[in-house]
């Protein structure tokens, strides 16, 4: 045993000192995250005068009720951007219910509601039939009230509220189900942070709610919790980073502070208990982020954490961030130890190690050129979780090379939107890359914003789907124009779907009348489902100053994007067998081209159901061959080529592979 621990550490130190050769070419772009973000930036006491929205100019319509442009409605309003714009946009505002075909927007009142100045007041947007045109929903539905006066302003005063509906198995009318919501408050002698506010709202009888506070009483030191789900069967759940805040500079605790509610059938109320979870972490750092979610039929609970708690083993000279798991298979009554998730090395992620393509490792590395297992990597500093339906967790998050300690590289093609998850509890990691963005943060007045990447499930938690903004504009290098994209995961038959130009991520406001300006966006925690058919649930956050997150905002629901079950065509390789458990194998011939558009060489990934002869031919839109790559005899699996793009001028080109007897062709661009 002695001597497998010694080889064990030895081959530990060789790797991180093998790593430490590995350097990035000088002046690389990087961001660290925004710790000041950490501490509420916005002043207790409320802004005094009502700002009026500016109307924004109307913009190209979808007629066709398809994913190629959005209708967008105007659903309710706030007093300020903070609420969604706070410190990440991976908080659960919106909440989609089937049962319903009901969906919620829980925000702070402002502008156009009442009383039209309090932003401690909370409300809830509330649309039926999916809510698909203006007359579906009622906005700004008041479901909580600030009472009680302080020093500077009402000590009960929501801040930065979560929410979702609370509807039980099997209910299908609006008069049985619930708004639920879930905020900090400014409850302690000083009249600062550290209280909460909870409670539930009736979505038919208003006057049948509830309203709950705790107040602030440290330890534990209670702040804003950027973690909130519920499930059918009468759960609630909150998560906290323990801080202490109060000299104004942020000491983390050593623990994540978890709120596990049950509905009271007699007050309509979810009775809390609270507890922590201990989490050590490197140098005491703060973790980034954390979440909570729960399986369809809540007795399999996760939490994440971005943080780094020396588990993971570190590859190169940089600590970084990574997932660190809780599950908890009792409805949340225990829970694991954590679970750190390697990213990189020898026992890091497949995914993860091969979204960078030879070119771009050759862009951005000094020679000699490290190896695939040398590369470190970190996610970056926001995430959001959901749970399958076989108990399965799938992280949404950003992930890309560390450039110095808890940092991310942003330059081209260096980092891209993830969904990692396990189907062993843990005991090994994959991950699907679902798409570049182009820009990595936003600067609006003082809030700074990263691409804010939601994650969302079907209820029955057979497909996920992930979201985030990104600004695509030539010569725009930050992510203050963004649009929203999408992407979804079949689960099932282990693909994922692909957009009208390939292997690419669908820009879902692409031409509405939030293109470019859809700040600060939430996806539903859940999507509607009808048949073959899967609606997204999408709010952003319109700003009428876009440097003045202080002034006021609408909410713009995208309201018609859906994927059907034939958008699932890219098959995912790692690993190479569905997610669920329904089906085991793929039985279509498939090819993907990646990256997509090319600089230099892009790879040309293909599935095979049995062995056959392969060619791959290169051709430009007038038919002419201008690459051609006979591979022979291929036996069955997946396979990957290299495509060497770099003498072919810019363009558009078709990628045919021929198998056999069967032709597939894929479009290319040539940048």
């Amino acid at each position: 045993m002695k001597k497998f621990l010694l080889m064990s550490l030895a081959l530990v130190f060789a790797m991180a000192t093998t790593a430490q050769n590995v350097k990035l070419k000088s002046g690389v772009q990087s961001a660290k995250p925004i710790t000041g973000q950490k501490i509420a930036i916005e002043p207790a006491n409320n802004p005094s005068g009502n700002v009026t929205v500016k109307p924004q100019p109307s913009g190209l319509k979808n007629t066709k009720g398809s994913k190629d442009f959005v209708n967008v409605v105007t659903i309710g309003t706030s007093a300020n951007a903070y609420g969604y714009g706070y410190s990440g946009g991976q908080k659960t505002m919106v909440w989609a219910d089937d049962n319903l075909n009901a969906l919620i927007n829980v925000h702070r009142m402002g502008p156009g509601s009442a009383p039209p100045s309090l932003s401690g007041y909370l409300a809830a947007d509330l649309g039926v039939n999916l809510g698909q045109s203006l007359d579906d929903w009622t906005p700004n539905r008041q479901i909580y009230a600030a009472t009680l006066p302080g020093a500077q302003y009402y000590l009960d005063a929501g801040r930065y509220p979560q929410g979702g509906i609370y509807n039980p198995a099997g209910n299908m009318d609006l008069e049985n189900a619930y708004a639920v919501y879930f905020a900090p408050n400014l409850s302690n002698l000083l009249s600062t942070w550290g209280g909460y506010s909870h409670g539930s709202c009736n979505l038919v009888n208003q006057a049948d709610s509830v309203k709950t506070m705790y107040w602030y009483d440290a330890p534990p030191y209670t702040y804003i919790a950027d973690g909130f789900t519920l499930t059918q069967n009468g759960l609630a759940f909150y998560t906290d980073i323990e801080q202490n805040w109060e000299s104004g500079s942020v000491v983390y605790m050593g623990n994540i502070i978890l709120g596990r509610g049950i509905f009271n059938n007699e007050t309509h109320a979810f009775d809390y208990t609270q507890s922590v979870l201990p989490l050590v972490t490197k140098d005491n750092e703060r973790p980034s982020n954390e979440r909570i979610a729960a399986s369809p039929d809540g007795n399999v609970v996760w939490v994440v954490v971005l943080a780094n708690n020396g588990n993971a083993v570190q590859i190169g000279d940089f600590a970084n961030y990574y997932p660190i798991l809780f599950k908890s298979i009792d409805g949340g009554l225990t829970w694991s130890d954590p679970i750190a998730v390697q990213l990189d090395g020898p026992d890091g992620i497949e995914g993860v190690k091969n979204y960078m393509s030879d070119f771009t490792i050759s862009q951005w590395f000094e020679p000699p050129l490290p190896t695939r297992d040398e590369i470190p990597y970190t996610t970056a500093f926001d995430c959001d979780l959901s749970v399958d339906k076989w108990g399965n967790p799938h992280i949404g998050v950003i992930i890309g090379v560390p450039t110095a300690d808890y940092s991310i590289m942003t330059e081209d093609s260096t980092y891209a939107v993830f969904d990692i998850y396990t189907t062993d509890d843990g005991a090994t990691w994959n991950g699907v890359a679902m798409g570049y963005p182009w820009t990595f943060r936003g600067t609006f007045g003082d809030l700074t914003e990263d691409n804010r990447v939601n994650i969302a499930s079907t209820q029955t938690g057979d497909k996920i789907f992930v979201t985030w903004d990104d600004t695509q504009m030539s010569g725009v290098d930050d992510n203050s124009m963004p649009d929203v994209f999408a992407r979804g995961f079949d689960l099932i038959t282990n693909r994922i779907t692909s957009a009208w130009d390939g292997n690419q991520p669908d820009n879902v406001s692409l031409f509405s009348d939030v293109s470019s300006q859809a700040w600060f966006q939430c996806t539903s925690h859940y999507v509607f489902t009808d048949n073959n058919k899967y609606t997204l649930p999408i709010v952003t956050e319109f700003l009428s100053v876009p440097t003045n997150p202080a002034a006021s905002v609408e909410f713009k629901y995208l309201c018609d994007f859906a994927y059907e079950n034939s958008d699932f065509t890219i098959p995912v390789a790692n690993p190479p067998f569905p997610v669920g458990t329904e089906e085991k194998s793929i039985d279509l011939n498939t090819m993907i081209v990646s990256p997509n558009p090319v600089k230099e060489t892009a790879s040309v990934i293909l599935h095979l159901n049995q062995g056959a002869t392969v060619t791959i031919v290169v051709s430009n839109l007038v038919g002419q061959q201008v690459l051609s790559y006979d591979k022979g005899m291929v036996v069955s699996g997946t396979k990957q080529y290299t495509l060497d793009a770099s003498a072919l001028p810019s363009g558009v080109y078709l990628v045919t592979a021929w198998i056999n007897d069967q032709k597939i062709t894929k479009k290319m661009i040539v940048q």
